[in-house]
């Protein structure tokens, strides 16, 4: 296969794809025998309180957003209306957005208006933030009643953005049609509180009463709480698309290999990039996503070699893309999550993808096609 290439190697550090694992610390030293039953008891106790069958212990939300405000609720199950107005709105657990008037960007996925789109926060991951950006959509008071059931409501959301800019945003609670897989964790009692947010509220205002009845959790917005793109990213992913649009042609694809060391970044910039590149997919520029890290894989299930054609936004962990996107269009099961006890094979599959991909794109209507490769850290 010809193709133009470009490798992006990542060396900024960044807390994707890191499980958050509690550890018991042990202090070393000497001990009277009483002080060694008493530590003994303690750490017994300890270990009982973090047992994996205990229940999620309850939490109070006290973060409230300085500019941005609820303006209510609608209907029931409640969809509740957001005048957003800061810089960033960051969400824990899962939920829907829907943005109004087209002024919100989510990890570089620009957010249609009037459209509603799912986000995957869970806590196995770094939450994406909500980033308001700036754009001269205008949409009617008709056109607002049409998504906001209650006339007063809607009247209100226009006044105030009338009056004070930003967006309205709409936020629900993402239907229960979560896949096997999902469902699965959420009902392992190991790993079912990442999926899940439950806590006490001592005293209630409009921002409590979201949490509670979306099940999901405001966090204040930082570059240590969530995932901002760095300007490194920005510039750099401005850089590479421009060069595919510029580049590439029907028989030449633009392949982009992102190569980098263990919890680099890679798999958030490699989301970031294809949010970004997805505005420009159309009758004649095509994306397509090959995963060749089999250890964790972005599409499918580990030991796995695949390429997907992305046609939707990664606004999440792996384990949702599974229900926001189609099938992968190629799949090879290699049957380990690392080619280092049989390297040779590992490559021959990652030819023979490329084989499939050749073939397939023949038949098809031919695209200018950008190929992003996953890749696994240790091997870069």
């Amino acid at each position: 296969m010809k193709h133009s290439s470009s490798d992006i190697h990542l060396q900024s550090p960044n807390n994707d794809d890191r499980l958050y694992q509690a550890s018991n610390s042990k202090m070393v030293r000497r001990l009277s025998p009483q002080s060694e039953r008493d530590y003994e008891e303690k750490n017994n106790y300890s270990k009982q309180t973090t047992a994996p069958n205990s229940c999620v212990e309850d939490h109070t939300s006290y973060y409230s957003p300085p500019k941005s405000s609820v303006l209510g609720s609608f209907s029931e199950p409640p969809t509740y209306v957001v005048h957003f107005l800061d810089s960033h709105l960051t969400f824990q657990q899962s939920f829907q957005i829907c943005s109004l008037f087209g002024r919100v960007r989510i990890h570089g996925c620009h957010i249609r208006p009037a459209t509603f789109y799912s986000v995957y926060n869970y806590r196995t991951n770094s939450p994406l933030a909500i980033e308001l950006i700036t754009s001269t959509t205008v949409i009617s008071l008709s056109d607002i009643k049409s998504f906001i059931s209650d006339a007063q409501l809607a009247e209100n959301a226009l006044i105030n953005i009338q009056q004070n800019g930003g967006d309205i945003l709409l936020l629900r609670k993402e239907p229960n049609n979560d896949s096997l897989f999902i469902q699965t964790i959420r009902e392992h009692q190991s790993y079912r509180k990442f999926f899940s947010e439950e806590y006490k509220l001592f005293g209630i205002n409009k921002w409590m009463q979201l949490e509670q009845d979306l099940y999901i959790r405001l966090i204040e917005t930082t570059d240590q709480t969530a995932v901002i793109p760095r300007e490194e990213f920005i510039s750099t992913t401005d850089k590479i698309i421009k060069r595919w649009l510029n580049e590439a042609n029907e028989d030449i694809p633009f392949v982009l290999l992102i190569c980098g060391e263990k919890d680099m970044g890679k798999s958030t910039f490699t989301r970031y990039l294809i949010n970004r590149a997805l505005d420009h997919i159309n009758s004649t520029f095509g994306l397509t996503y090959f995963d060749c890290d089999i250890g964790q894989c972005e599409f499918t299930i580990g030991g796995c070699l695949s390429y997907t054609d992305i046609k939707t936004p990664l606004l999440g962990p792996p384990c949702s893309h599974i229900k926001s996107n189609v099938k992968s269009d190629r799949l090879l099961y290699y049957g380990l999550v690392s080619p280092q006890p049989a390297p040779v094979r590992y490559l021959q599959y990652v030819n023979r993808l490329r084989q499939l991909w050749n073939i397939d794109h023949k038949n098809a209507n031919k695209k200018r096609s950008m190929i992003v490769i996953n890749t696994m850290g240790w091997g870069t």
